[in-house]
């Protein structure tokens, strides 16, 4: 499992679009649902989704990250998610 090194923080859908076909484990920093603001810091990537979520009980940082989907990993059925 690749981990990032040096990242910044971005915004959730640009993450997705960095890292396309790997689900992305990221550390929260801001999430303002009324503003429409989802940031964070890329932690690391891979393959799975367990794999993600067994190295974030591990490091015990399940609270404030997130796993996301690279956009080629979205389910899209005829253009329409």
């Amino acid at each position: 499992m690749p981990k990032v090194m040096n990242a910044t923080v971005m915004g959730f859908v640009r993450i997705a679009e960095a890292y396309p076909d790997e689900y992305i484990l990221v550390r929260i920093v801001e999430i303002d649902h009324d503003k429409g603001k989802e940031t964070g810091i890329v932690i690391c990537t891979a393959a799975s989704r367990e794999e993600l979520t067994a190295y974030a009980k591990e490091e015990s940082i399940t609270a404030e990250t997130i796993i996301l989907q690279g956009e080629n990993l979205t389910p899209v059925l005829g253009g329409v998610l």
